[in-house]
């Protein structure tokens, strides 16, 4: 917004009160050029760093590439996105968790009566995403059962019984949360405060001591999960050595590395703690903004909804023969060109993060700009080149790692047409190969949703696996038909991350 009133793709902009200012790039091309090639000029802390101040202040994020802890901690989280991990152990979690909303959706479809009425998703999908990545980090367990507890609740209801709220929307009686669980949820609802403050890390510096109790509910729940992960290190019986979740994997990395070192292990150290947190934090509330966004979109394009439906039915055909949903294993294992461009456009149009910083460690040139060091720069991923059309920079004001890298290799969106551009357009991403096959190519066009370069997003790939696993499922058992005008609006909310204000779904079962 700012770039564009004042018709730059850099400016310098007063965001936080007696501190210096920000600068916002809008341009794609730079942005990558600086989060992936001037890694040396521009590092964390970031904006993410700032929010996670307050309740996650040993986490690796806050930490420079070159901090030995920050490594350290790194090690803990190696693996963890390798196809082992993701397939086997977290795949079938997520499967299970999601079908579980997929039972809670047909109980409120024969609430909702022949007459369907719209309701809201937003906390189905909110406990489902949480549920999921609880489920692959810390194993099932009776914190973890939200969904299920509202599902029997409406079982014991009937359509009469049901009101409709003045919007027309289906109200439906919510159940209790697990103390546990509704200490991480409220916990992750403090980010939306700090995001909206001029002072951030102040802000934070005093979230553990006005939410002291449910920072202490938090952690005594990872350190009776991170006890059970020990015990099963040492039982002589078949548990010995297997990984059931994230936290055992991290605690078999934390013995090698002290076993390396000569030391005592430290699974109860606050940075093993705050890694824990992270992982739930970040693997759920980007993932379910993202899903309530897909969803807002499919809803709103029957003809691309038909599409992908069609080609999921294609391409699982023997679940579809079976009459039954396609397994965690065939979901992940079986490539599906549409589904992969539909994930792309999601993610590429929802903005679920909307832009990526850095702090200057030098003062460094940019588009012709010194920008002096200890300057956060913030580089937008849904703006110039990405939504919209991008400004005409010179090749003299790019800087040399650009021009060495020739712009780098991922392709451009065709500018001529603006409204394409900014349009939800699954096809762009497809590729038509010389014997006429189609095929995904990621490559095609932009995207920075998950940042780029080192110290991108670390669990782009459990993400996009929640993803892939959501949208197949879902599509599987309904058919989203569009919503009321006045429940289809596109508001956003920033919080962690740029969430939809509405998130409503008019359900049918899908044939």
């Amino acid at each position: 917004m700012f770039n564009l009133r004042h018709d730059s793709p850099i400016i310098q902009l007063f965001f936080n009160l007696f501190q210096r200012p920000v600068v916002i790039i809008n341009d794609y091309k730079e942005g990558q050029d600086i989060l992936m090639r001037r890694t040396k000029e521009f590092t964390k802390p970031d904006g993410i760093s700032d929010i996670f101040y307050g309740i996650l202040r040993e986490h690796h994020t806050l930490l420079r590439s070159d901090d030995e802890n920050f490594k350290l901690q790194k090690k803990w989280l190696q693996d963890l996105m390798s196809q082992n991990f993701l397939h086997g152990v977290a795949g079938p979690h997520l499967h299970k968790t999601f079908m579980e909303l997929i039972g809670l959706w047909q109980e409120k479809i024969r609430l909702a009566g022949p007459e369907r009425h719209a309701f809201s998703a937003k906390a189905d999908i909110t406990h489902s995403a949480l549920e999921a990545i609880w489920a692959a980090v810390l194993g099932t367990g009776e914190t973890a059962t939200i969904t299920t507890k509202q599902t029997e609740l409406l079982s014991t209801l009937e359509p009469a019984s049901v009101k409709l709220d003045d919007d027309g929307a289906l109200e439906f009686p919510e159940a209790e949360r697990a103390p546990a669980f509704d200490a991480i949820l409220r916990l992750t609802e403090t980010f939306e405060e700090v995001v909206k403050s001029p002072f951030p890390r102040i802000h934070g510096w005093f979230l553990p001591y006005r939410f002291y109790n449910l920072i202490k509910r938090k952690d005594n729940l990872i350190v009776q999960e991170i006890a059970k992960a020990e015990q099963r290190m040492r039982d002589v019986n078949s548990d010995q050595g297997k990984v059931f979740n994230a936290v055992d994997h991290m605690l078999h990395r934390e013995a090698q590395q002290a076993s390396k070192d000569a030391r005592r292990p430290r699974y109860y150290s606050k940075p093993m703690i705050a890694e824990i947190f992270g992982l739930l934090v970040a693997g759920h509330d980007t993932t379910s903004v993202t899903i309530m966004w897909s969803l807002k979109m499919l809803s709103d394009h029957q003809a691309v909804q038909s599409k992908l439906r069609n080609a999921l039915h294609i391409s699982h055909s023997a679940a579809r023969a079976e009459g039954r949903a396609p397994t965690a294993k065939e979901i992940a294992a079986t490539p599906i060109p549409y589904l992969d461009a539909c994930i792309e456009e999601f993610v590429r149009c929802s903005q679920t993060g909307a832009a990526t910083s850095r702090t200057s460690t030098t003062d460094a040139v940019v588009l012709g700009h010194v920008i002096p060091k200890g300057t956060r720069v913030f580089m937008m991923s849904n703006g110039c080149g990405v939504l919209t059309p991008t400004y005409a920079i010179p090749d003299s004001l790019r800087s040399t790692t650009y021009l060495n890298a020739g712009g780098g290799k991922i392709g451009s969106w065709d500018e001529s047409s603006p409204e394409d551009m900014a349009a939800f357009r699954p096809d762009r991403w497809i590729k038509i190969e010389k014997d006429g096959s189609e095929v995904f190519d990621a490559m095609l066009g932009p995207h920075m949703g998950f940042g780029a370069g080192p110290r991108g997003c670390f669990g782009r790939k459990l993400a996009y696996l929640e993803l892939r696993l959501a949208i197949v499922l879902l599509l599987w058992h309904f058919e989203l038909q569009k919503a009321p005008e006045n429940l289809s609006g596109y508001e956003a909310i920033e919080q962690l991350t740029h969430g939809p204000v509405q998130c409503y779904v008019q359900l049918a079962p899908a044939s």
